[in-house]
């Protein structure tokens, strides 16, 4: 693990530039246990800006699977594609801004602890205009 502690603060923060090297992502991966290409396509793709704060999430989704996306963070995502709704980077309930995904232990909100699965009725829908472009409601 050591040459590791670099690339693995880097990737809980979401700060892939630079991104890490073939070396480091075989290196991590014999010590988590995913193949090395798997964790390649964890990172954003080349060209892709991330957007480090404020964290975002999609409580559909969450429900569905507790895990962060890194696509949340993309620096164009502003909506679920997949539930066509609006990410939330705030708990509705309270405030209180999401912490880094790696802190997410319980999968709710460090103050209220309104469960991420939850919020999902605070998200605001996106709609279709006749042009079938994507509107935020």
């Amino acid at each position: 693990m050591a040459g590791l502690g670099g690339t693995i603060a880097r990737w809980e923060k979401f700060r892939f530039n630079p991104p890490p090297s073939r070396q480091q992502l075989e290196a991590l991966a014999a010590v988590i246990g995913v193949e090395g290409d798997r964790l390649q396509e964890m990172l954003p793709p080349l060209g892709v800006g991330m957007k480090l704060e404020p964290i975002r999430l999609c409580g559909a989704c969450y429900a569905q699977s507790p895990c962060h996306k890194i696509e949340w963070q993309f620096k164009t995502a502003t909506e679920c594609d997949r539930h066509q709704l609006r990410l939330l980077s705030e708990c509705p309930n309270c405030g209180a801004r999401f912490k880094i995904p790696a802190l997410w232990v319980e999968g709710q909100c460090q103050r209220c602890f309104t469960s991420f699965a939850e919020i999902k009725i605070y998200q605001k829908p996106l709609r279709f205009t006749q042009k079938d472009d994507l509107v935020s409601e």
